[in-house]
């Protein structure tokens, strides 16, 4: 059966992803971006080829109101966020600095009661209580990541606000290994439900392979209940080193 899907992040580098492999298996997408023909230019094909299973609403998604995303989120089964930084001064310092953690809350508090959240995070972001705990050069790190690097501090933002929200609504966040890009998901990954590997070592994931992943969550039956209200880690099987040498 069909379900509907509302996007945020759509045009990114994984968000496209999704997009298109919901849209290749017939499912309804809702996606919110800035540029519509940035949208159109990455998708297989145009909108027109999709017919109502694809609307693309071009707007900020931190200037939309309450009731908008009410109004777009009505019906929805998941909600996905997809959402990263632009790589510039005013995308890591300036108001947008707190776009994940901003646009998270709004959403989870405009989406239905029977909505599910999925949100893509990092692996840097530690799971409270689960995740071992690193040593102290990968915590030293961390902390300076936490004040010089706002993007960082902005996905333990967000995934701050959703654990204090604990079970008040259906919530997961991906916390992906280091992203690499491939041309295509060869479905191949590891999850864990701890990031027990080294932060800076060889672990590597496909961003395809992520789409892959959170469109699994939301279109097979049981894999989001087993991943609720948790942090699951996504990585290759092998580690990028291992490849390199054939072992």
């Amino acid at each position: 059966m069909p379900i509907k899907v509302l996007v945020v992040g759509a045009t990114g580098a994984t968000g496209k992803h999704v997009v298109q492999m919901l849209l290749d298996q017939n499912h309804h997408v809702t996606a919110i971006v800035r540029s519509k023909e940035s949208m159109l230019r990455k998708l297989k094909k145009n909108d027109e080829n999709y017919g109502d299973r694809l609307e693309i609403h071009q707007a900020s998604i931190l200037k939309m109101s309450h009731l908008d995303l009410m109004l777009l989120t009505k019906g929805c089964d998941f909600v996905v966020s997809c959402l990263g930084h632009n790589m510039t001064f005013k995308g890591m310092f300036l108001k947008d600095r707190k776009l994940v953690t901003q646009a998270t809350t709004k959403l989870t508090r405009a989406m239905p009661s029977t909505c599910k959240f999925i949100l893509m995070g990092s692996e840097g972001v530690k799971f409270p209580g689960v995740d071992p705990k690193r040593v102290f050069a990968e915590r030293s790190i961390l902390f300076l990541l936490r004040y010089l690097v706002p993007p960082h501090a902005d996905n333990e933002g967000a995934a701050a606000y959703l654990l204090k929200a604990n079970k008040s609504f259906h919530w997961t966040i991906m916390r992906p290994a280091a992203l690499v890009d491939e041309e295509k998901a060869n479905g191949e990954y590891k999850i864990s439900d701890k990031a027990d590997t080294p932060l800076f070592g060889d672990q590597t994931v496909s961003r395809n392979n992520v789409a892959h992943f959170m469109v699994k969550l939301m279109t097979q039956s049981g894999i989001y209940d087993q991943h609720l209200h948790k942090m699951p880690v996504i990585m290759d099987p092998t580690p990028a080193n291992e490849k390199k040498s054939g072992n």
